[in-house]
């Protein structure tokens, strides 16, 4: 039984709002359930820009976060300086053809970036990368 009546002249249209409003919590709902790949961002890194910046190479790299604070992170773990070559042979030992990025916030001293370098050097790890986030354009200027 309809609610309101149509006249003979009017045709009659569909409501929109219930289908919209089944759209919108969908589209909620998979927003919340995807996973978003946490990977980069083990720490809240504040991590420098560039210019110009290359995708790394293929496979899945290995990370070494280095925060401000002089904390390292290896493969999402804590380590030690002084135990991370360790870790870096163990892995290329498991993968020849390892594949390092460095994640280290802006803050970072060189001189701590560089042992950082000198422990995959060290480990045998010839494809190291250092993670940087890309300038934008209003930036730039």
């Amino acid at each position: 039984m309809p609610l309101v009546r149509l006249d003979d002249e009017e045709d009659p249209v569909p409501n929109l709002a219930p289908m919209i409003d089944v759209i919108l919590v969908l589209t909620i709902f998979f927003m919340c359930a995807t996973k978003f790949s946490t990977d980069d961002r083990r720490f809240d890194l504040d991590l420098p820009q560039a210019g110009t910046a290359a995708a790394a190479a293929e496979g899945r790299p290995e990370v070494i976060e280095v925060q401000s604070s002089g904390g390292l992170r290896f493969a999402g773990e804590p380590v030690e300086a002084t135990a991370l070559v360790e870790r870096l042979a163990s892995a290329r030992a498991a993968r020849p053809e390892l594949t390092v990025t460095i994640r280290g916030e802006r803050a970072v001293p060189h001189g701590r970036m560089a042992e950082v370098y000198e422990a995959c050097r060290a480990a045998g790890v010839s494809r190291v990368a250092i993670a940087v986030q890309a300038r934008s354009e209003s930036r730039t200027r």
